[in-house]
């Protein structure tokens, strides 16, 4: 095939569009991403939206969900407990004691460190982490035995686009915008 004119503006048009189109493609993809992953410590400082202090909370890629130190003071009886609401009081050790009635999502069987299961309500909560909000499933289990009152599992990472990294601790600040509490 011959090299005319015509064909080479052709071959010229359609690698300018396609750059073009790159380009373009590139940008937006950038721009469609609200949010960038963050890199956090694997202990963090944290809020829970209706407690007033800060908490510490421990991010674990192991965890699938996350867990928070509550308290059970009110649960529905076994016949509606689907669909029912549970009160707990959220504790950290250091002061905070807030009463939460929130609706129950579901139960969920968790194997304890001895190998028994423990089965436990979920409910939805509200976690401000490295500025960022983030509404998911928490368990509620008794951690006082624990060293940290929050454990934040992968379903809260994922849902915040947070990565850990085990070498750092305490790298951001719990500094959420006001109006999305």
């Amino acid at each position: 095939m011959m090299a005319t004119p015509k064909n080479i503006f052709i071959v010229l048009s359609l690698g300018m569009l396609s750059a073009t189109g790159c380009s373009i493609q590139q940008s937006q993809a950038v721009n469609s991403s609200s949010q960038q992953t963050q890199i956090v410590g694997w202990v963090e400082n944290g809020k829970i939206a209706g407690v007033d202090k800060e908490v510490k909370v421990k991010l674990d890629t192991g965890a699938k969900t996350t867990s928070i130190n509550a308290e059970i003071l009110e649960k529905p009886d076994k016949e509606t407990e689907s669909g029912g609401t549970i009160r707990f009081r959220f504790l950290d050790g250091e002061g905070n004691k807030e009463v939460f009635e929130r609706p129950i999502v579901r139960w969920v069987e968790i194997k304890s460190r001895e190998g028994s299961d423990i089965r436990r309500p979920v409910v939805r909560m509200r976690f401000c982490l490295a500025g960022r909000w983030i509404e998911e499933e928490v368990n509620l289990a008794d951690r006082d035995d624990f060293n940290y009152p929050v454990l934040i599992g992968r379903n809260m990472l994922k849902q915040g686009k947070l990565a850990v990294d085990s070498s750092q601790t305490f790298t951001t600040e719990p500094s959420c915008p006001k109006q999305e509490v």
